[in-house]
Parts: structure tokens; sequence; C-alpha cells
């Protein structure tokens, strides 16, 4: 689970901190920078897929011209902040991975990656990984790394090491060191194993962009892993519904959520392996999914990408409640309830409901984010629990009136431009 994300001249960021929770909700006006934090997720995602530098800001394709990779919005050149003189941006995430046993604690890691664009080539300028309060390695820690443009494009990296003087080792600028840890023999096996768990973190990241369309489409039959935009939806719904216990959740939770009367799904095949749910009601009328309302289709996509016991760590939905009606959210906050629990998931959102705001900011293991920019145009971030000057209004107030009014760019915006977090140039 991430636990904090500091954002150095990225996007509209100059320089922000805040903290995250089982269930963060990222809330602003349009424009105020909350998909820049997505981008930056993004961009740690595609570090935990082993891709190059490149391919991360871009694009990558796999043979026979199909695209598997869409890299941050406006690619390298609108990744770094405007007016920032070396080209370059930092992204820095504290995350908790999983015991190396069943029994042992999580282990807390540290992930720091330094991009520049200057060139023709991002490359990496800095780069560094902590492990429990120690590094694992980082890059040029004297200053002595060899920048961009430089002939060979490599950076020298001091490593973990038992004992004696932290041995120096040279590595390439064009992908993430996480990934070229990994190598055979490219440092001991501590430091391999702690670069495999904080790059597997990263890369079980998922981000949904629901499209109801995409999700009615019958699916192939043994695909398990829902798809951006809800793709093979069918099919994950098959895989939920094999066994009795996960088939019993599944329905109580389409009885629970859809706005018909369902109470229960089949499976219809093609000859091709093609299967397309279909949606049973109390009366025994049948719906298929190609025929359900975007609603109903949105739910069942979270449901699966919730539910499911492959389910990664942090899920990202962008406008969590789109298509989903007021007196269903509730039911929607219970779901991921019911996820963060049931799985250890991190659920972080964009959201302009004020009843998830409401629920943000009174549950213990939630945590409103505000994204606001300055009239500079400089994004920042704001944790609504922990700002008095928000607080003291809140608890006196409305959270409804006050969202809907624009009182949170608002009294954002008479505080000053600097956040928690945020640090003066």
């Amino acid at each position: 689970m991430f636990t904090r994300l500091r954002l150095m001249d990225f996007k509209s960021f100059k320089d922000t901190t805040f903290s995250l929770d089982a269930f963060t909700l990222l809330i602003g006006s349009n424009a105020s920078g909350k998909s820049n934090v997505r981008d930056a997720l993004r961009i740690l995602h595609g570090v935990g897929r082993g891709y190059s530098v490149a391919e991360i800001l871009g694009e990558k394709w796999a043979e026979g011209g199909v695209r598997v990779w869409t890299g941050v919005r406006g690619g390298a050149r609108q990744a770094v902040r405007y007016g920032v003189e070396d080209h370059a941006f930092q992204i820095e995430a504290d995350f908790t991975v999983p015991g190396t046993t069943e029994t042992s604690k999580p282990t807390a890691m540290r992930y720091r990656l330094t991009l520049a664009v200057a060139g023709n080539t991002p490359e990496v300028v800095g780069e560094a990984l902590e492990e429990r309060g120690k590094y694992v390695f980082d890059t040029h820690p004297d200053g002595d790394g060899l920048g961009p443009g430089s002939a060979h494009r490599t950076i020298k990296v001091r490593m973990r090491s038992p004992s004696g003087r932290p041995p120096e080792q040279t590595f390439l600028t064009d992908r993430p060191l996480l990934t070229q840890m990994l190598e055979p023999g490219a440092t001991s096996e501590q430091n391999r194993e702690a670069a495999r768990r904080a790059q597997q973190f990263l890369g079980a990241m998922r981000f949904l962009d629901l499209d109801p369309d995409a999700a009615r489409r019958s699916s192939q039959r043994g695909i398990t892993t829902l798809g951006d935009r809800g793709d093979n939806l069918s099919s994950v719904l098959a895989a939920l519904s094999e066994t009795v216990s996960a088939r019993e959740v599944l329905t109580s939770w389409i009885r629970a959520l859809t706005p018909m009367d369902a109470v229960d799904l089949r499976f219809e095949d093609d000859l091709n392996g093609n299967t397309l749910a279909v949606l049973i009601e109390g009366n025994g009328h049948e719906t298929p999914l190609t025929s359900a309302s975007d609603g109903t289709v949105r739910f069942l996509a979270m449901v699966a990408a919730m539910l499911h016991e492959a389910t990664p760590r942090v899920l990202f939905f962008e406008e969590l409640e789109n298509g989903i009606h007021p007196h269903r959210v509730d039911l929607l906050l219970d779901l991921i309830e019911t996820s963060v629990r049931a799985s250890a998931a991190q659920v972080i959102a964009t959201s302009h409901s004020p009843q998830l705001l409401e629920h943000g900011y009174h549950a213990d293991d939630a945590r409103p984010i505000l994204i606001a920019r300055t009239e500079s145009g400089i994004s920042t971030a704001w944790d609504v629990k922990q700002e008095r000057s928000m607080t003291e209004v809140i608890d006196q107030d409305d959270l409804s009136d006050l969202m809907s009014d624009g009182w949170f760019e608002d009294i954002a915006a008479l505080s000053g431009t600097t956040s928690a977090g945020e640090e003066d140039e």
C-alpha cells in the first residue's frame, strides 16, 4: 500500500508531499491536477512493468503492431513543470509490501526516481531504493554521477553491502535501475530480492477508467484479468463464479448493487470460446450484458475488479461515482470497504461526489486529498483532515454544500500558495 507520495517539478506540481490511506479520494475542480497524480503513479507502474524510460513516458508496441502501453499524457516534454531549467522531475513514493512469510510483518520501502528530458531521449539522473529505512542502492550520492548528455549515458550507483565500503557500479540511464538490478550478477541476492519485491508491488497497480461499451463485449474464457476499460468482464465474472463461496459473494453484490432485480448470473459460450454474462432477474427474465445499462455494467466491473482473488494491491479509479445513482453510492462504499479488508487492496480514486467525500472525511481508513491550483498555475495537495483551516469549518457545516459552492478551492487559495508538504522556492 502507498503511504506517501512526493512530486517535484512534475507537470503542474512544484514540490508537494501528501499521505495516502487504504481509501484515498482525490477531490478538486477540473484541471486542478488530479490526473497528474494519476500520471505520476502510472510512471511508477511503468517501472514495475520493466519498461525503458522512453517507453514509460511514451508508448510501447508489441509484435504485430499491438500497443501494450500508453505513456503519460503529453509525453516526455510535458512531464516536466514549465520553466524548470534542468528539465528534470522527481517522484518519490513510500509504500509497504507484504512480508516474506504469512506471519511476517509488511516491509516499508521508499523509492525515488528522477528523470531528465532535456535531450531527445529521456534518461535516469537519480534513483534510490530504501528498505526498512536503510538504502538498497542510491545513485551518485556525492554528486559524481554522469548526467544527461554524457558520452556513454551511464550513471554511478552505490550498492548496499553487508560489510566494508559500499561498492559502486555503473548502470545505463535508458532504463530504471530497479529493472537492471534484477539482471543476473547485477548485485547481491539480498539487493535483488528487495528490488524484485518493490518492482512486483509497482507492477501490480491497475488503472481503471471503465467504459461500459468495452465491458459489454463477450470475452475469451480463461481470461481472469479485467482490462483498464472493463474489457474481459464476462470471462472475469465467469472465473469468479467457479467456486460456490465466490459465486455466493458475487451474486450477493449483484442483488444489492444492480438497479434491476437481478439475482443470479449465467454465461453463454459461443463456438470461438468467448463467453457473455447474462443477468437473471427474480421473475426469470434474462438480460445479456450487451443490453444492460451503463450503471449496471460499471457496478459489475467494479465488483470484478475488487473481489477477484488476483486483485492487485492498488486500484486507481477515474471518477469513481460516474454512472452510479446517488442512492447506490453507499453500497459502492461498502464494496470498497469489503475489498480493502478481504484482499488488502488499496483504492485511490478521483471524485466529485459529496457522499464519497463525506465518507472519506469521517472513516478511519480513508483520506480525502484536495488538489488545488494557485494563481501561478502550481498544483498543491491538501490533506483535508489535517488542515485546521478546513476542519474548523467542515465540522460546523454541510460538506455537500461546501463542495458544491467551491469552498475547498477558495480556502486553499486564501490559505496561501504553499500547502502542507510543499516547500518554498
